[in-house]
């Protein structure tokens, strides 16, 4: 559709690197997929070529070399708001909705003069106005903090931090200052947001929850260049912190003989075709983890995701291996 397409050259725009660096239709296109966007590299190829034709855009294109090069002149700042039309202005105002799935919100606080300048251009076109009201339900508010906002900076900059991080000792919560953090990606798993990133030299990489990160401050030193290929699947788990766990099983599943042998305390209650639902606070050990993922076949874990992450990885895994 229209609007998906002009959506799409919005996006094109903020993915497109400053000359002298540049970039190819192919992997605009995979960035593009990787957001979750169903795209090609033809479709990106027209969207490029459009945008070329558009003079305000500053768009950059080295014909010389196969595949064509492209960029964002180094000059170039914004399109010319004046000359927004209703189409542009309903793909800003599409972009102010669902940015945040798509690129970084350090980038959507800069365009705030731009959105409020697209609604108003909207607001003199019925049918424009009426399409974003019909798909504004679908997405919900979303906040920020300005720790996150730092962190993000500091993502694209390549830059290390310092941070006040929640750990848990010995099942203890304890709030620590690390003076040197370097933040690589955000992953999202299941609805809880994590933070990839590295200790001081340490080499190894970490997969810790957004919300135990605070008082975020960016140092003037950078981050060591890594790999970033499926940082989703990179990075030691965090792990320590008391978690509300909930399960479905049979009544006389092994799974609760076990839990009281091993004394967790927990509650169980009587539910329909002889099942009982499991409810238990308890520490997210490595023994836990271990514990579910040998009964995974005769329970349905309902909380946490964490848990059930772990067992669709574990399941992963045993996959891999029989093939």
């Amino acid at each position: 559709m229209e609007y998906e397409s002009l959506t799409r050259k919005v996006i094109i725009l903020f993915l497109l690197p400053k000359h002298p660096i540049t970039t190819t239709a192919a992997t605009l296109c995979d960035q593009l997929v990787s957001r979750g966007y169903s795209t090609n590299v033809r479709a990106i190829q027209r969207d490029l070529q459009d945008l070329l034709n558009i003079s305000q855009c500053g768009l950059v294109v080295e014909e010389s070399t196969r595949p064509f090069k492209w960029s964002i002149s180094a000059d170039w700042h914004k399109i010319q708001l004046a000359e927004m039309d209703n189409n542009t202005a309903l793909a800003f105002s599409m972009l102010e909705r669902i940015g945040h799935l798509c690129l970084p919100n350090v980038s959507l606080q800069q365009l705030k003069q731009t959105f409020t300048q697209a609604n108003r251009v909207l607001k003199l076109s019925d049918g424009h106005t009426h399409w974003l009201e019909s798909m504004s339900h679908k997405y919900s508010g979303h906040e920020i903090t300005d720790d996150q906002l730092k962190l993000e900076t500091a993502i694209l900059q390549g830059k290390d931090v310092s941070a006040q991080v929640t750990r848990f000792i010995k099942h203890e919560q304890a709030s620590l200052v690390y003076s040197k953090l370097s933040p690589y990606a955000f992953v999202d798993d299941v609805g809880e947001k994590y933070l990839v990133f590295r200790v001081g030299s340490d080499a190894k990489l970490n997969q810790w929850p957004v919300k135990y990160f605070s008082n975020i401050k960016l140092l003037d030193s950078m981050s060591i260049t890594i790999n970033t290929a499926n940082l989703s699947h990179q990075g030691r788990r965090y792990r320590g912190e008391t978690i509300q766990f909930e399960c479905i099983t049979h009544r006389k599943s092994s799974f609760i003989n076990k839990l009281q042998a091993h004394q967790y305390a927990f509650t169980a209650i009587a539910t329909e075709n002889d099942q009982v639902k499991i409810t238990a606070h308890l520490i997210n050990s490595a023994f836990f983890r271990e514990l579910v993922w040998s009964h995974a076949t005769s329970i349905k874990v309902l909380n946490p995701t964490s848990i059930k992450q772990y067992i669709y990885r574990q399941t992963q895994r045993l996959i891999a291996l029989s093939e």
